[in-house]
């Protein structure tokens, strides 16, 4: 009978598993694995949130949910789910041992892998249509309205490039806006924003003007509150002359296709204007009484889309809106001061 050797050393049944378990790959690498998965996941979950923080603010029960705070949620969810996911991990037995789970946590990572590829490629679309090659981007402004009066008197800005001023109205049940001139005298408009009413805000985006000193002013309010801009040297190019912006502004024209309009006791006396198309146009407005009134065109009544705003004048007096006009159809034009009592349909033929 044979003796039993007991010299030799035996596999026992944790070491097998272990090296199962281990697929053949050298321990370290599955670290080393984890982290490049992380880093993906990271990258690409990042994506996700720059395209969230540039969305528009929305109104979520009456309260305004900018893209920053949606961003900041999204990751705080996203951190709390981590956790208890990892929680989950190291204390329960049966999470650790449910095969169910692994197609889960691949689904997951697929979904935040595909989705930052997605926010990725409309990020480098953005990118390209605003920024171009390597030019300025926008200069950003905030100006305040609160007690008739804006918290800044002075601006400064670069020339030639694409400003964005936000108009941050806190007068409750009070109309402003931000409109910039050539000179203090206001008759020639270098940008007209549309009115609001506050409390609300706006953004209006505007070229700057050549280097100098120009006027701003509250068009409901131009005494009350006005201040100065100066623009300086900036980067050559784009520089848009006295004028302003196309299709901005309400300065007198120098020809073009003719209506006239008139404004006595907060009505126009017309409801409907016929214009030719394919050229400029010439609305010579008379505002007979002393209220401010303007003439702004739309592409239609939800006045969502403006065409044209004129600049706010206070009777009695006149003045000549001169604009590029649309393809023919109809549009809407309206009193930006008086908007449901003093409106029209423009016929562009």
């Amino acid at each position: 009978m044979s003796e039993l050797r007991t010299d030799e050393p035996v596999e026992t049944t944790e070491e097998v598993g272990e090296e199962e378990a281990h697929g053949g790959f050298p321990p370290v690498l599955y670290p080393v694995l984890a982290l490049v998965f992380i880093a993906i996941l990271v990258f690409f979950f990042s994506r996700v949130l720059l395209v969230v923080s540039e969305i528009d603010p929305i109104e979520v029960l009456g309260v305004e949910v900018t893209g920053k705070i949606l961003t900041a949620l999204i990751a705080l969810f996203v951190a709390m789910n981590i956790l208890i996911g990892a929680a989950l991990v190291a204390y329960g037995r049966r999470v650790r041992t449910l095969p169910a789970s692994w197609p889960l946590l691949a689904a997951a990572a697929a979904v935040v892998i595909v989705a930052g590829g997605v926010a990725l490629g409309l990020g480098d679309e953005a990118e390209g249509e605003g920024g171009g090659a390597g030019g300025p981007g926008p200069a950003a402004i905030t100006l305040t309205a609160e007690g008739t009066a804006f918290d800044k008197t002075e601006l400064s800005l670069p020339a030639g490039i694409e400003v964005a001023l936000t108009l941050d109205n806190k007068d409750n049940a009070v109309q402003h806006n931000f409109s910039m001139y050539a000179d203090e005298t206001g008759s020639e408009a270098l940008f007209s924003g549309e009115i609001i009413t506050g409390p609300s805000a706006v953004t209006y985006t505007f070229n700057s003007p050549q280097p100098g000193e120009y006027y701003f002013r509250c068009d409901v309010h131009p005494t009350q509150m006005e201040g100065t801009v100066t623009v300086t040297e900036g980067a050559p190019g784009g520089e848009p002359g006295p004028g302003g912006p196309e299709g901005e502004g309400g300065q007198p024209g120098e020809g073009g296709a003719g209506a006239t309009l008139a404004a006595n006791g907060i009505a126009f006396d017309v409801s409907e204007l016929t214009v030719p198309g394919g050229g400029d146009v010439t609305i010579t407005f008379d505002n007979m009484e002393a209220v401010p009134h303007n003439v702004a065109v739309y592409t239609d009544q939800s006045a969502s889309e403006a065409i044209f705003t004129g600049e706010v004048i206070t009777g009695p007096t006149s003045v000549d809106y001169t604009f590029a006009a649309p393809d023919p159809g109809e549009y809407f034009f309206r009193c930006d001061i008086h908007p449901t009592e003093m409106q029209g349909t423009l016929i562009v033929e």
